[in-house]
């Protein structure tokens, strides 16, 4: 606005009275300045209604007013009139006139002159503020456009990265199509098609024939493809231009996080953030609102608040519905949550119309009673694949006609026995795991293929299904009975290898396994190498049973009918809570605080790991001896080292060892006293530890109050008489390993910082 200002000005400075005398070329040239002014107005109005109408706070308001301002267009063109100011106050100075007599004399002498200089500085005037308004066809209003544009791209990146940290903040596991092992992925192409002929249509929202059923129920028994059906089903879903899958959750059987319901439904909120975008916001602003409360909640909450409420928020999508897949429900091992978690599920699509789910599962009892009952038969369509083996045998048939005469020693003798082939996928009864078990079986024994075949065939005994005999069959013929009970330490090396197979919850790689159970790791890589038709080792170099049955199968005496294979329960958990209690030596926990978690001592990091997370819980399931009460007796002399990388306290190992030994039917002083000397034990060395901690320059301090109340609270109303503590034998247990530590030169090392143990500070050093 002063720009305009000093043009209005212009004549009453520089302009001679008796030049006035031409007053239409003067008149003219002060329109052209008010015509300035009046652009200059419209100019700021219009900033002011874009900025108003960005729909940003006051912020972005502020922001968007600066940015205008500072444009290098606008800057230019004000430059621009300020610089034909200067010019036409150099013009004016050639004017002739001034006041009196003489200054008339001089207007008029000098008028002819003045108009044409007049006329130029309108022109020049008109000139400039055409320049000013649409400068190279670059209007105002298009620099606001550009200017708004850019700001809202920069808003609109600040906002995305803004959702995508909290979208980051949501509890997930890694249980999407993606994450899957190989297993639960294989799937032959052209297989299932009836079944993929029904379900695609149902997934786009088409299912007239039965009525609209929104939750899609498939179950089977074991190895008939459920996983790799559902997965299948997720890559047809999760396409580019149309991604119709939500979420996915793939139940898996001993994976940790994969067999729990806990963070079942805020993994499926976050997918759907990811990928569905017009979702996203509002399953951000509710993920704000939820994690306030805290990061672990039950399920019903997190249910309701992270996902249904912010999908009913959401407008319906416009393109077919959107799906949610989940395998495996019968992996799942919190059988009584299992079915609250699917009358959520049941609740969600009954509110929305616009959500699908499809789900599989063997037909447990947990799962059916829901999906099956006559409460949701109007919403949920129920798929049996039990009922399609003989229908779906050629899918096998197949699978077995492509694979088993590609391998070559195999080759000649199906060609020359093609009855043989034809009695395997008979065998094999429509179970694809059976079929893909027997392909590995033949490829791993190439050198007698019709003993195999013969193998392949036997029955395993009456009431064996065909699957269980295979099992047995592969045992058999790479571990011979004979093989083994003339070599006792051979089959005491096979029996603990099966024993970590039936009961570990979850998988390791040979490396760790070998150190848990003792073993070189040649022998563990020659034994699963002898059983690689029913193993997998994946990418990470995870060892894995081929199927979850296999597990089953080897804690089953009905199933698994010889007894150098058949795992007992209490006696392999026996083994392998020696085997988790021997980890924490000060050798090896003093190698693995040398090592970093990424170099090549990985196994000794997943060992300790392992060790220290289950090796009560496989006390828990353990017969209680006097050889197994050595193992509390063993950890509670070992607890110094323990607490050293244990992120736990002692409190919920004495509650496993309390239970363990009610089970075993010890009496309650008994089991008083064991408890005590442990609890005891532990609440003395996490306190000293944190003492460490807390004063890393001086030597711990430990209070037998302290001790005493952590004991009386675990143990006091089975011996309510346990009042004191005597704290000396732990005073000098913990001298006894700082003796040991500073002797070994690794005091530093013990009391580095790592993120891997409990919380300690970089700071800590241990003095004696």
């Amino acid at each position: 606005m002063a720009i305009a200002s000093t043009y209005s000005r212009l004549s009453d400075r520089f302009l001679p009275q008796s030049a006035r005398a031409n007053d239409d070329s003067r008149s003219a040239f002060i329109a052209e300045a008010k015509a300035l002014d009046v652009a200059l107005k419209e100019m700021v109005a219009k900033a002011s209604k874009v900025i108003d109408d960005s729909g940003g706070d006051g912020v972005i308001k502020e922001r968007l007013a600066i940015a205008f301002a500072c444009s290098e267009e606008l800057q230019s063109r004000i430059q621009g009139l300020l610089s034909t100011i200067v010019e036409l106050r150099e013009r004016a100075t050639e004017l002739k006139g001034g006041s009196g007599l003489s200054g008339f004399s001089k207007g008029v002498l000098y008028a002819s002159r003045n108009e044409a200089i007049l006329s130029e500085m309108k022109e020049k005037m008109a000139s400039a503020v055409e320049m000013f308004k649409l400068r190279g066809q670059l209007s105002i209003e298009t620099i606001l456009g550009d200017i708004i544009r850019s700001t809202y791209d920069i808003r609109q990146a600040l906002k995305e990265a803004a959702e995508q940290e909290v979208i980051n903040t949501i509890s997930r596991a890694p249980a999407g199509y993606r994450s899957v092992d190989e297993l639960k992925s294989q799937f032959m192409a052209g297989s299932r098609e009836e079944l993929f002929e029904e379900a695609i249509p149902w997934s786009a929202g088409r299912f007239p024939q039965r009525g609209r059923k929104p939750f899609y129920f498939l179950s089977g028994g074991a190895g008939l493809g459920k996983s790799s059906i559902a997965h299948r089903l997720c890559t047809c879903l999760d396409q580019p231009d149309r991604p119709a899958l939500g979420a996915s959750f793939f139940f898996v059987r001993g994976g940790g996080d994969l067999e729990l319901t806990r963070l079942f439904f805020s993994t499926l909120a976050h997918q759907f953030a990811l990928s569905q975008p017009q979702l996203r916001g509002y399953i951000v602003e509710a993920a704000r609102e939820f994690y306030k409360r805290g990061d672990r909640q039950q399920m019903r909450y997190t249910f309701e608040e992270l996902l249904r409420d912010p999908l009913r928020s959401a407008e319906p999508p416009e393109r077919m519905p959107i799906i949610i897949v989940v395998d495996g429900l019968d992996e799942c091992k919190e059988r009584d949550l299992v079915r609250d978690m699917l009358r959520y599920l049941l609740e969600l699509v009954r509110s929305l119309s616009w959500v699908q789910v499809f789900a599989t599962s063997r037909p447990e009892p947990q799962v059916m009673s829901i999906l099956t009952s006559a409460a949701v038969a109007d919403i949920v369509y129920h798929r049996s694949l039990n009922d399609t083996l003989e229908k779906w045998n050629d899918d096998v048939r197949n699978y077995l006609e492509q694979t088993v005469p590609r391998i070559p020693s195999v080759a000649t003798f199906v060609r020359q026995h093609p009855s043989a082939l034809a009695r395997l996928v008979k065998r094999a009864g429509g179970v694809f795991i059976f079929a893909r078990i027997a392909v590995n079986f033949l490829d791993t024994y190439q050198d007698r293929p019709e003993e195999q075949f013969r193998l392949l065939m036997s029955s395993g005994g009456a009431g064996v299904s065909p699957l269980d005999a295979l099992y047995l069959q592969v045992l058999r013929s790479a571990f011979p009975p004979d093989e083994l009970q003339f070599a006792p330490l051979r089959h005491q090396r096979l029996l603990a290898l099966l024993q970590y197979f039936a009961l570990s919850p979850e998988d390791c790689t040979l490396g760790t396994i070998a150190l848990l159970l003792g073993l070189l790791e040649e022998d563990v890589v020659m034994m699963i190498d002898r059983l690689r038709s029913i193993f997998l080792t994946n990418s990470t170099g995870t060892v894995i049973p081929l199927h979850a049955t296999f597990r089953e199968f080897l804690l089953d005496f009905r199933r698994c009918t010889d007894t150098l294979y058949l795992v007992d329960k209490a006696k392999g958990s026996a083994m392998l809570a020696t085997a988790c209690s021997s980890a924490f030596s000060f050798r090896s926990v003093t190698d693995y605080l040398r090592t970093h978690p990424r170099s090549e001592e990985i196994a000794l990091h997943a060992y300790i790991f392992y060790a220290r997370s289950h090796w009560d819980m496989f006390l828990k399931d353990a017969e209680v001896t006097e050889e197994t009460k050595m193992v509390v007796q063993g950890m509670i002399e070992a607890m110094p080292v323990y607490m050293r990388v244990s992120k736990r306290s002692g409190g919920s190992e004495v509650t496993s060892i309390r239970d363990w030994l009610k089970n075993g039917g010890l009496n309650t002083r008994a089991i008083a006293k064991i408890c005590s000397d442990f609890m005891q034990a532990a609440a003395y060395s996490h306190a000293w530890w944190d003492s460490l901690q807390r004063r890393p320059r001086a030597a711990p301090e430990v209070s037998p109050y302290q001790v005493e109340r952590h004991v009386s609270k675990f143990v006091k109303s089975e011996a309510p008489e346990i009042r004191r503590v005597d704290t000396s034998k732990d005073y000098a247990a913990h001298r006894k390993l700082e003796k040991r530590i500073q002797d070994a030169g690794v005091a530093e090392l013990w009391s580095r910082y790592d993120s891997r143990d409990r919380n300690f500070t970089p700071s800590i050093s241990i003095t004696c």
